[in-house]
């Protein structure tokens, strides 16, 4: 039997409309200020988080602690000693440290008795004398980190002239160590018969001392032709004006051309005849039939002009002639002097 629906209640008629309709929810409005403050608790919520993480971060870097136990002498009890931080260096630290440990190490070295120059220890000298030289440098008793070994050679070859080369290196805690390489003589120039300097290969002039392996022997009145682009401190400045003027080293005082064309004459001149050497004719000899003969500064042509000298002497010879001066200066325009 149906039922009215007048004589249902309010409630049963509810339920009824519910099974035969469904159920339509209605979307809850969000207000302008409720999204307002959403953000800025979410804002909060993010500022929160990273204060959180640094606090887990402290929180895990405590975790690592190394418990610490020791024995009371009873089987099976122990003693636990609180906790011990583990303890890591950073390179930041390690840097520190080692820079600390490095000005301390160099104070002590400047400061330390231990690091003052003690022994100068030289090799490689013949004719030089080694107590000449420790002199000259003026080291002992310096700091061996203030010896600047560039210096030190500098030095070494501007005092001696004779010194090629030298090489100085430093030996802790506190030597030095001096390598030089002499000049080898070449020739032994004589001055109104007088000793003025031996000259090496290279045209550098230097003092005569000790002994020395055969030089060749160059008698003149005047001083060897210098070298192009040589100038002459002694004669040209006063000892003022030098301490302010600088010199190219590498320029030799002689030069080089001319040591050469002595050393090849001096094959070519006869046996145990001396070297004559005049500004005006150059380099030559004294022949043994009683002339002086020159070849000029340079070796230029030299072999054309010993073939064209052995023929002016034949032709002198044969001539009966007794010459003073045979000049063979010019290859084109030789000629002999019989009378001073």
């Amino acid at each position: 039997m149906a039922t009215n629906p007048n004589n249902l209640s309010r409630a049963d008629q509810v339920r009824a409309r519910r099974r035969i309709e469904p159920v339509q929810r209605k979307p809850i409005p969000r207000l302008k200020e409720r999204t307002s403050r959403e953000a800025i608790s979410a804002s909060r919520v993010i500022s929160r988080h990273g204060s959180y993480r640094s606090s887990s971060s402290y929180t895990t870097g405590s975790r690592y602690r190394k418990p610490v136990y020791l024995s009371t002498g009873t089987p099976g009890s122990e003693v636990r000693l609180p906790a011990l931080p583990k303890l890591t260096l950073s390179w930041r630290l390690l840097s520190g440290l080692l820079a600390i440990a490095a000005a301390v190490l160099l104070f002590m070295m400047r400061s330390g008795d231990i690091f003052r120059v003690n022994a100068v220890n030289l090799s490689g000298g013949v004719r030089v004398p080694a107590d000449e030289i420790k002199a000259s440098l003026n080291v002992t008793g310096d700091s061996i980190i203030l010896v600047q070994p560039r210096e030190v050679e500098a030095q070494i070859l501007e005092k001696f002239p004779d010194i090629k080369r030298a090489h100085v290196s430093v030996a802790m805690p506190a030597s030095l160590n001096i390598a030089i390489e002499e000049r080898i003589p070449a020739i032994l120039w004589y001055q109104n018969d007088q000793e003025l300097f031996w000259i090496d290969q290279d045209g550098f002039t230097f003092t005569v001392r000790g002994e020395a392996n055969l030089p060749i022997r160059v008698y003149s009145d005047t001083i060897p032709p210098h070298a192009l682009g040589y100038v002459d401190p002694k004669a040209l400045f006063s000892p003022e004006e030098m301490k302010d003027l600088e010199f190219d080293p590498s320029i030799p005082p002689v030069d080089p051309e001319f040591v050469l064309a002595i050393q090849k004459l001096n094959t070519i001149k006869p046996t145990d005849t001396p070297m004559l050497f005049t500004q005006e004719n150059g380099i030559g000899w004294a022949d043994p039939n009683g002339w002086q003969v020159f070849f000029g500064d340079n070796t230029e042509d030299i072999d054309m002009k010993l073939i064209e000298y052995n023929h002016i002497v034949k032709a002198i010879l044969d001539k009966n002639l007794q010459p003073v001066l045979i000049s063979m200066e010019f290859l084109h325009a030789p000629f002999y002097r019989l009378e001073h």
